[in-house]
């Protein structure tokens, strides 16, 4: 079993990946433009809350949202068509 698909099954079974994890600096540092959602979600440890979703001209565009480890830290990532474009944090540590 390759090591991605690997980790999409840890990452729907595993306990850990509770909905309250926290994401730190270092973890919000190693996303880079282009990695998958799947990606993101294996680097940050658990998956987002849904923020929006807009469809244009072929273009599905999704912003999600984490909690962060420092007192009311969080971070948001944008993808498009599963991608990701952006991200931005406040307060991590």
């Amino acid at each position: 079993m390759n090591k991605l698909l690997l980790g999409i099954c840890l990452l729907f079974t595993s306990p850990s990946f509770a909905s309250d994890c926290r994401v730190s600096k270092a973890q919000y540092s190693a996303l880079r433009t282009g990695m998958s959602y799947t990606q993101a979600v294996l680097v940050l440890g658990c998956k987002g809350d849904e923020l929006s979703q807009s469809e244009m001209a072929g273009f599905v565009t999704v912003m999600y949202m984490w909690d962060g480890s420092g007192f009311g830290g969080n971070m948001n990532a944008m993808f498009q068509n599963g991608r990701l474009i952006a991200k931005a944090q406040f307060g991590l540590e």
